[in-house]
């Protein structure tokens, strides 16, 4: 399995202490170093980790049975999402799985996204001065589409279709966030390369 923008570990650690095999990736080699103490610590065998950024990750075709990534590529242009999407099917094998948890919003066109969008404006407001600060400095990664690039869930699961990945589905989880997945081809067919 591979864990891509693994953070602190939050999905490679418990997965690791059930005996699962999983890489896990993050750009950022402090996190790296987090998940690393605490899995010797635990003395975990199962876990292997890279400091890389997702957009460099390279496996071997068919080789996984699963790719997930848990808030984190939100940050990718989406030109890079989509070639990451189309990449990570072509790493799973028959019946791999895909599953991506992020921030999932539009732009503000759907009255979904403005009440997301609003919902989250007014709780960082409640928060006091370092909640207006966020409230600014997100407006202009958000309008510029610097750092913070959400897409909404029904653009990931296209992506996920247009890869080959079949049985697409997607949840809302909480406000802004949704998790979508879908599942290589188990028979005649496959993403193409």
């Amino acid at each position: 399995m591979l864990d891509i923008g693994c953070g602190t570990g939050t999905l490679a650690l418990p997965l690791a202490r059930q005996g699962t095999t999983v890489t896990a990736v993050d750009v950022s080699p402090a996190m790296i170093e987090v998940v690393r103490k605490e899995a010797e610590a635990e003395g975990l065998t199962t876990l292997t980790l890279i400091a890389d950024s997702a957009e460099r990750l390279s496996c071997p075709r068919a080789s996984l049975d699963a790719v997930v990534s848990n808030y984190a590529l939100h940050h990718l242009r989406d030109p890079d999402k989509a070639r990451l999407v189309d990449v990570a099917a072509g790493w799973l094998k028959p019946g791999g799985i895909l599953v991506i948890g992020d921030m999932m919003f539009g732009r503000g066109a759907t009255a979904e996204d403005r009440e997301i969008i609003a919902g989250k404006v007014v709780a960082l407001l409640r928060k006091g001065p370092g909640g207006w600060w966020r409230v600014v400095k997100n407006v202009f990664r958000f309008l510029l589409r610097f750092q913070e690039r959400p897409l909404s869930a029904d653009r990931w699961a296209r992506l996920l279709e247009e890869s080959g990945l079949v049985d697409v589905q997607s949840q809302s989880v909480v406000a802004e966030a949704s998790i979508v997945w879908g599942t290589r081809p188990a028979v005649g067919g496959s993403p193409p390369s």
